[in-house]
């Protein structure tokens, strides 16, 4: 994949729109600017791509390279647990960015509306709102929108040199199952993009490094399996003695809760909804069983 292939075919046939054009007046066929950039309208790949932009223009080297790199190859963004790097002080998940898919020196976290920028060591920080007003006044909204075409966010990216050894990065969570349900009890079973209940998933393929067992003792593995015809997100801790657990989302007349199963037995072993109430008033609900 070459984008700057695929830019130089768009501006060749923008050049010839303007052959026939008599009066010497804009070419109906000619583009319009490009609608500007706006912080909470970017999607994740926008905003990753984004940054990585900017990132490049400010900060140079290390950063881009990596640009320069992804122009050509497309941009790989992995998401990071920061209980694998002890060093950084900043709080939140990291984000590596790789031109080639391959460990990069590049990374950055996101606190709130702040992108702390990284290569190896911390670089600088800027907000979102400040990257996105450089990048607009800079008339870099179509390489943002150019290289978001061609960038995978959540991508596997094996730790060597950062991190624990071994890992690919956090899972992605389907969207389906994410959110707070609560059984007849009040319990509550909190499942975000990457963790389920403070237990992060993570993608790995292989076993992790020896020394690693403190950064790793909340982490699991899962995958998606189908069971007597029904969708289950098996949950495996890492290092665990047991099978692990299941996950499905089922439906009872208009409400839908998350209902957990042993994968030992195959039976369902308890059952989440959107609220308490909803729990106490289906608390005899049956859900399929598994074995």
């Amino acid at each position: 994949m070459c984008l700057t292939a695929a830019v130089l075919g768009l501006t060749a046939c923008g050049n010839n729109s303007h052959t026939d054009n008599k009066n010497g007046s804009a070419s109906s066929t000619q583009k319009q600017a490009p609608k500007k950039l706006v912080v909470k309208d970017l999607s994740a790949s926008e905003r990753a791509s984004a940054i990585t932009i900017y990132g490049a223009q400010k900060y140079k080297k290390a950063w881009q390279k990596t640009y320069q790199t992804a122009e050509k190859n497309g941009l790989s963004v992995a998401v990071k647990s920061p209980t694998a790097f002890r060093y950084i002080k900043d709080k939140g998940y990291i984000y590596q960015v790789s031109g080639n898919g391959k460990e990069p020196d590049t990374y950055y976290i996101l606190e709130g509306n702040t992108v702390n920028f990284y290569n190896r060591k911390k670089l600088g920080s800027a907000s979102l709102n400040k990257i996105v007003s450089y990048l607009n006044d800079k008339n870099e909204i179509k390489n943002v929108r150019k290289l978001t075409a061609y960038t995978t966010m959540g991508a596997s990216i094996t730790s060597d040199k950062y991190g624990v050894k071994g890992d690919n990065g956090l899972a992605t969570i389907p969207k389906k199952l994410q959110g707070t349900w609560y059984n007849r009890r009040g319990k509550k079973l909190v499942i975000d993009a990457h963790s389920i209940n403070g237990e992060e998933i993570h993608k790995v393929t292989g076993s992790l490094a020896p020394t690693s067992f403190d950064q790793t003792k909340k982490w699991a593995r899962a995958r998606m399996e189908n069971i007597n015809g029904i969708d289950c997100y098996h949950v495996q801790a890492l290092n665990a003695q047991n099978f692990g657990r299941l996950y499905t989302v089922q439906k009872k007349g208009k409400n839908k809760a998350v209902a957990t199963y042993s994968v030992d037995t195959g039976s369902c072993t308890g059952s989440y909804w959107k609220s308490v109430k909803l729990a106490k008033a289906n608390v005899d609900a049956k859900f399929a069983s598994l074995s």
